[in-house]
């Protein structure tokens, strides 16, 4: 078929090895394997629905060589000997039939092991390591010479297992501050040896690495991921990394895959951006140590659309893709762009939902694609609705969801939004500084319900009459928040607005540039509301009841560290701490502040108060409906306040629960 990324899918052949296309997934711990380090079903299932989306490489996630000292987490894989072989082997298989090639990545957390999980609870890593705060206790042990080559012999050895599991090649972790990293980077090694201590023998690890790699694999392709640039201060830079790719193409490997930054602190943010983070930054970094080395690189992070991609690749800077992220949103991606409608593509805002933590949930997930981590869901045939008639009020990310899944299960959906647009609480998020990447997924949702088979009754509240004059088998209310009510004297003063109503659009901030603005709320939207009226020219006062390093504390934790850090360093923003608002006068407003010494109390002068302490779900209908005899289930900010993924995924169970009501039930033949 023709295409209008040609260069993105054309394929590329390394060392006998013939890539359908140059979208490549990058591998992501997905944390679905099993305890023992095994390739589990749920494992096959979510790399198989990838392939069948139409990617050209799968790198499977980090398989590590020595599960005795070197594991990330409990479910990670591990293949140190033939007892895990035959799992990867199905998984090689599938991915197979499903039409992609499949790498395997081998890795050693090295210093950065998870200490639950190691037999004796000691990391080990090119130096000893003790505790800043008791300089006495050892937390990672040095490896001793011998055991430094031993290490090397063992990625040789899993190498040769996965070229007998029958992966097509593998790529090694050499970036992110793992062990090969560790050895390479005088961050971490202070060795004075054969392995450490100028910059040819902090070499000698990841060359000995490759070597033992190449021989294990035999004459299959050999990836190196490496951090182009560390991002940490007395670290590794883009001018070090382009002396040192020259050198692992002579050791042995075939192609790089160039990566930044290192795993931890600050620099964690060069390895999973922010949304802020421009789209595909770290692309001129991959066409330096393309230029250095000689061989085919793989690009990769923040890159979303195939325009992007193409264009990496037809300029000569990259000769793969690889998406991260965004196959964890949408495993279809490369079919929908192979088909020229980047359009139907759900996309990642990089907003890093995946890589939270989620009570209940350990492996990997999507705040936009709910089946993410869940491929083994029996898919919602479109039996279960027929004949029957859903409600879906409230058109945010929740209602939007469960509208969508409603239509594909069969029902006939009516879907009512108050607003005349399509997102709901998508736009107050959206909205701040760096993140109008969240506007992408409100356009995703509005196009896909105009495309459906929903009835959409816009701009239009629902009232129980509507409601039970349709007569629905099922309402989900996701109707949103509403504002907490605070204990404020004078709260209903003209110069005090909500908050959410200037992110939503509702209302605008009467103030001149200039002017000075109090924010009350050290939440997420209090510290965005913030920056939003400090990039307008305004002079902020944020007001927190908490102390300073609680603000945004909800956040994802990655993109809270870039926020406190701009508004620390904003020179319109002032922030004052462990502080209530108590009164608003026409003089000014009267703030409360709690220290060591007691309260204290003064009047500030400003032109607006901006109230962001939280908002409390809204759900009223609620009970009328149950009175009515009409089933009612609550999805996202109705039921919990929350992110948008908690409502997108609030709205997949709820729909999914229905099938517990109206599937039919299939005795099984044994």
């Amino acid at each position: 078929m023709t295409t209008p990324y040609p260069h993105l899918f054309s394929p590329l052949t390394l060392r006998g090895v013939t890539l359908p296309n140059r979208a490549v997934m990058a591998p992501m711990s997905t944390e679905l394997g099993g305890r023992d380090g095994e390739v589990t079903p749920d494992m096959i299932a979510f790399y198989r629905e990838r392939a069948l989306g139409g990617i050209g490489l799968i790198i499977v996630e980090f398989t590590c060589i020595s599960p005795e000292t070197g594991r990330a987490n409990e479910y990670q894989l591990t293949l140190e000997s033939r007892r895990n072989l035959d799992g990867h082997r199905r998984l090689v298989r599938t991915v197979h039939e499903a039409g992609a090639k499949v790498f395997m990545q081998l890795q050693h957390s090295g210093q950065y092991a998870n200490r639950a999980v190691l037999p004796d609870g000691m990391p080990v890593g090119p130096s000893d390591i003790f505790s800043k705060k008791d300089p006495a206790r050892m937390t990672c042990r040095g490896l001793s010479s011998e055991e430094v080559a031993r290490m090397a012999q063992a990625f040789g050895a899993t190498a040769a297992l996965a070229a007998e599991a029958g992966y097509d090649g593998v790529e090694l972790h050499g970036a992110h501050g793992y062990l090969l990293t560790q050895f390479l980077s005088p961050l971490a090694n202070r060795r004075d040896d054969e392995w450490g201590g100028d910059f040819e023998r902090r070499l000698a690890f990841p060359l000995a690495a490759i070597r033992a790699v190449r021989e294990g694999l035999g004459d299959l392709p050999l990836v190196y991921r490496l951090s182009a640039d560390e991002f940490t201060k007395g670290g590794l830079t883009i001018e070090d990394m382009e002396k040192v790719a020259p050198r692992l193409v002579e050791a042995g490997a075939d192609a790089l895959h160039v990566s930044s930054g290192w795993g931890v602190g600050d620099a964690f943010e060069k390895v999973v951006e922010p949304m802020s983070t421009p789209e595909g930054w770290r692309i001129p970094y991959a066409a330096r140590i393309r230029k250095a080395a000689g061989v085919p690189v793989i690009t990769v992070g923040q890159i979303r659309w195939p325009e992007t991609a193409e264009a990496a690749i037809e300029s000569g800077q990259a000769d793969l893709v690889a998406l991260g992220r965004p196959m964890l949103t949408d495993p279809f991606w490369a079919n929908k762009a192979k088909a020229g409608r980047p359009d139907l593509i759900r996309p990642c805002t990089s907003c890093n939902w995946c890589i939270s933590p989620h009570e209940g949930r350990h492996q990997v997930g999507c705040a936009e694609n709910p089946r993410t981590g869940n491929e083994l869901d029996t898919p919602l045939s479109s039996d279960i609705g027929q004949g029957r008639r859903a409600v879906v009020i409230g058109g945010g990310p929740g209602g939007a969801s469960a509208a969508l899944l409603l239509g594909q299960a069969g029902f006939e959906t009516h879907l009512f939004e108050e607003r005349d647009f399509i997102g709901g609480g998508i736009v107050a998020s959206a909205t701040p500084p760096g993140k109008d990447k969240l506007f992408w997924y409100s356009r995703y949702l509005d196009n896909q319900l105009k495309d459906s088979q929903v009835n959409i009754h816009m701009g239009k509240r629902a009232e129980l009459f509507d409601i039970v004059a349709l007569s629905p088998d099922i309402v989900i209310l996701a109707t949103g928040t509403r504002r907490i009510e605070l204990p404020i004297e004078g709260v209903d003063h003209a110069k005090v607005m909500d908050a959410y109503d200037l992110l939503m659009g509702d209302r605008e901030v009467s103030v001149a540039r200039g002017g000075h603005v109090i924010v009350y709320g050290g939440g997420e939207t209090g510290c965005e509301t913030a920056e939003f009226c400090a990039e307008k020219g305004l002079r902020v006062t944020l007001v927190s009841r908490s102390a300073a390093d609680k603000l945004a504390r909800s956040a994802d934790w990655v993109y809270r560290g870039g926020l406190l850090r701009r508004l620390h360093a904003n020179p319109l923003v002032t922030i004052i701490d462990n502080s209530h608002v108590r009164s608003v006068t026409d003089e000014g407003i009267v703030i409360e502040t709690n220290g060591s010494d007691g309260s204290e109390t003064f009047l500030l002068a400003a032109d607006q108060l901006l109230l962001a302490q939280g908002r409390q779900s809204s759900n009223k209908l609620f009970d009328e409906l149950e009175r009515a005899g009409i089933s009612v289930a609550l999805a996202g900010d109705s039921k919990h306040v929350g992110r948008i993924g908690d409502a997108v995924h609030m709205a997949y169970r709820a729909v999914l629960a229905l099938k517990a009501q109206f599937a039919p039930v299939e005795p099984v033949a044994c």
